[in-house]
């Protein structure tokens, strides 16, 4: 029996009122013009998101099964509403968002497996965010209810709201994101250094982790000091923080994981008259034993995975560039006694095909492929879970990218995403037919190179009537490299357009 490489935990925190309602965010832009206008003094705040894309085929397994894409048409329907107030030193912040209609209505990967690329449907509905959070000064934050959570560059912990950001060159286009409902407590900040200390129980509703029937709790804690807040006068330049969390997972057979994270985040901004420097840092640790795909071996696993994230971001003005080093550690070894693959979050994105399409498209084969009855006569279990769904995993990716701003509201931006395996990228079947050799999905020995992929794109920002509206197009080609051998021996493209509204 394999065992899986791929079990990752998304936590996060909610940040204390001081900064919920003031720190950049969706919109930022129209933060001047907003108005009480909704019953009971609440502001409601709208977002309407599609867009349309479609990517080349390719092979996913020995029998060189093509991954076919229909053109596809994703959307994303989300309401809110926030009502800040103020009696004092004290502060009551009650907010509301709710996300209808998300994921590809048609369209999408055309592939049997698990978790193909855009081929869920959509999600009806989902609640973000309905909780009340009471503040008395510095010293004390209390929070409680639905939430989301985000920490540091979204490496594991992503609220799905962190998207395109002038100066980014992102190629991002957010979904989804990590949902609890929470209990909080946080004091801070205080001192000129701006210390904050917090710590939250949660009961998970939603994440990259949690696969339907799972259920899971976690505790987190831990300590932020500074805060860079470029658009307001009373920021630091930097900031720091460090949290621990333990959760307890339980699958719907009972099969239960139980981990810890240790999360690394730091961040230094430095300006100068019209230009800034920004470097960022993540890096998260994930210690802990694991239940799922147990075999006669090994009935449970050590889960030991690492993975971190460098962003270092320059700033001119009218033209940028930006620099995204990821590392996420493989696990090559699918029978041992660990689980070393890393998994960063879904939203935290890193080029358009590679990683989203061709290892997605080929990992949710190996679901079907893996449970072929010539390999063994009962289904292993837990294959589900080797489908990467789009994560960036057992990877040391470099991505820079270059932008120019010829007019306000216009961006283009591009860049050349080069990536390797940290371990070799083994299939499940193959390498058990081989005895255990390092065999990909198409069969063939891999070599360490995922291969090189050139994008670019063009994002337009605008306000119509006090409202925002946005226009996007993106494509890229990659060029399989020797990891990816028998993929494909033709560049690989593809393409997305863009428009939202929201006010």
């Amino acid at each position: 029996m394999f065992r899986l490489s791929v079990f990752t935990l998304v936590v996060g925190l909610l940040l204390p009122a001081h900064a919920v309602a003031d720190a950049p965010g969706p919109y930022l832009q129209m933060a001047g013009q907003e108005t009480r206008y909704a019953p009971l003094g609440f502001t409601p705040r709208l977002s309407l998101t599609g867009r349309v894309e479609g990517y080349s085929g390719f092979a996913v397994d020995r029998d060189q099964t093509q991954y076919a894409y229909e053109t596809a048409f994703n959307t994303q329907f989300r309401i809110g509403l926030l009502r800040d107030d103020r009696f004092g030193f004290i502060r009551l912040l009650t907010e509301y968002e709710h996300d209808f209609l998300t994921g590809a209505v048609v369209g999408g990967g055309q592939l049997e497996g698990e978790f193909v690329p855009d081929s869920s449907g959509v999600d009806t509905e989902a609640l973000r965010k309905l909780y009340v959070q009471l503040s008395f000064g510095p010293i004390a934050t209390l929070a409680v209810g639905f939430m989301t959570s985000h920490w540091g560059l979204g490496l594991i912990a992503n609220d799905g709201a962190h998207g395109f950001a002038p100066g980014s060159a992102d190629f991002t286009d957010p979904r989804d994101g990590d949902r609890v409902l929470r209990g909080l407590f946080a004091s801070g900040p205080h001192t000129s250094e701006r210390i904050t200390l917090f710590t939250a129980f949660d009961i998970v509703q939603g994440d990259d982790v949690l696969f339907p029937g799972d259920s899971a709790i976690q505790a987190i804690g831990g300590i932020r000091v500074g805060e860079v807040r470029p658009e307001f006068g009373d920021a630091t330049p930097y900031e720091a923080g460090i949290y621990g969390v333990w959760r307890k997972q339980t699958a719907t057979d009972d099969k239960v994981t139980e981990v810890g994270v240790v999360d690394l985040y730091a961040r230094y901004l430095h300006k100068w008259p019209g230009m800034s420097l920004d470097v960022a840092f993540e890096g998260a640790l994930i210690m802990g034993t694991s239940e799922l795909a147990p075999n006669p071996e090994h009935i449970e696993h050590d889960v030991l995975q690492l993975g971190a994230k460098l962003r270092v971001a320059f700033d001119a003005g009218i033209a940028g560039a930006v620099l995204d080093v990821v590392y996420a550690s493989g696990d090559q070894n699918l029978d041992d006694a660990a689980q070393n693959g890393f998994k960063a979050d879904i939203n935290s994105d890193v080029g358009l095909i590679l990683f989203s399409q061709v290892l997605a498209a080929q990992t949710a084969r190996s679901v079907i492929t893996a449970a072929n009855p010539d390999l063994i006569g009962v289904p292993n279990e837990d294959l589900d879970r080797l489908a990467t769904r789009g994560n960036v995993t057992n990877t040391i990716s470099i991505f820079p990218r270059g932008w120019v701003r010829p007019v306000d509201g216009l961006e283009i931006y591009g860049g050349v995403l080069m990536a390797l395996s940290e371990v070799d990228y083994v299939d499940a079947f193959n390498a058990r037919i081989a005895g255990g050799g390092g065999r990909n999905p198409t069969n063939r020995s891999p070599g360490a190179y995922y291969g090189t992929e050139l994008d670019l794109g063009v994002r337009f920002h605008g306000l119509l009537f006090g409202t925002e509206v946005s226009l996007g197009l993106e494509g890229g080609v990659l060029f399989p490299g020797s990891a990816l051998l028998g993929t494909s021996d033709d560049p690989l493209f593809g393409g997305r357009a863009f428009a939202r509204y929201r006010f």
